[in-house]
């Protein structure tokens, strides 16, 4: 099997994205700041910064592939400090998308919904992208530069648009949230925002399988959109959790969410469908698979 780079593979995505290519049989370059849990021989972990180029060339030698997920991916951050984000996001995809030229590695790249900023729904690829985010338009930024480097020097890219993956391994986000407020507080809970958020929440096995159905199959220079195709408002969430735990607790909200948060979302996901690849989980029994890895940490 050919040797693969995975970008950012100790987080959430790339930690199951590198188990489930070294499963295919793959050799996986990791490549992170941070280090890795993962133990395996044909896996070799590189501690290493996006932002710097030279060590990214050496590490990325003979990888005919690149997936790149490593990124700041916190919207609040990316408002205290938009420039460190931009570095890490725009400058650090541009990084990797310029070595792999050298390296004629494919690359897919892990975009995400804020591109968009507050769209018609069902959201296509084909929509302008006008992010309300500092985050949005650095990760927005890349998927120029894929769609860039794929029209003015031929490299195989292809960009796939992020829903809101949850799931086992993800100590953040609205699920993970309110569980541990739950677990200080059985009958009261705190809801940032009005809870008539409404998103759509993709699971992260589902998520994994469209990285490699794009890999396999996606069309170079083309976007793809990764979610549920279905929207689920916080409400809704937090009334699964609570059934999850067999409580019901008296909701109170916040009345505001945080600076650059896109309040709703819904993808049309016919273009990667089309493919061959289809989400299996639904967001209840995601929820309870989160819940069952919550219970073990």
């Amino acid at each position: 099997m050919s040797k693969i780079m995975v970008t950012g593979c100790s987080g959430f995505i790339g930690t199951h994205l590198t188990k489930r290519l070294l499963e295919s049989g793959f050799h996986v370059i990791g490549y992170d700041l941070k280090p890795s849990s993962l133990t395996d021989r044909n896996f070799r972990l590189v501690r290493g910064d996006i932002l710097d180029i030279e060590k990214l060339r050496e590490s990325m030698k003979d990888c005919k592939s690149v997936f790149h997920l490593a990124a700041q991916t916190k919207v609040p951050e990316s408002t205290k400090n938009p420039l460190s984000d931009f570095k890490t996001n725009s400058e650090g995809a541009f990084n990797v998308l310029s070595v792999a030229k050298e390296h004629n590695a494919k690359v897919i790249y892990a975009s995400t919904s804020t591109v968009y900023g507050s769209a018609e729904m069902p959201t296509k690829e084909s929509h302008p992208m006008r992010p309300i985010s500092f985050y949005g338009a650095s990760k927005a930024a890349g998927d120029m530069y894929c769609f860039a480097f794929n029209s003015t020097f031929g490299l195989d890219t292809i960009v796939l648009r992020i829903f809101n993956a949850y799931g086992p391994g993800n100590a953040k986000g609205v699920m993970y949230d309110l569980f541990k407020k739950l677990e200080l507080d059985t009958k009261h809970l705190e809801i940032i925002g009005n809870g008539l958020q409404k998103k759509d929440y993709v699971y992260i096995d589902d998520t994994v399988e469209a990285f490699m159905i794009a890999y396999g199959k996606g069309v170079s220079g083309e976007a793809y959109n990764v979610g549920s195709g279905i929207s689920t408002t916080v409400n809704e969430i937090a009334e699964i959790i609570s059934d999850t735990l067999g409580i019901c607790p008296k909701a109170t909200y916040t009345g505001e969410s945080w600076i650059g948060d896109v309040e709703s979302s819904l993808p049309d996901i016919s273009k990667l469908k089309r493919l061959g690849w289809t989400p299996e989980i639904s967001i209840k029994e995601g929820i309870e698979k989160l819940y069952e890895w919550m219970q073990l940490i």
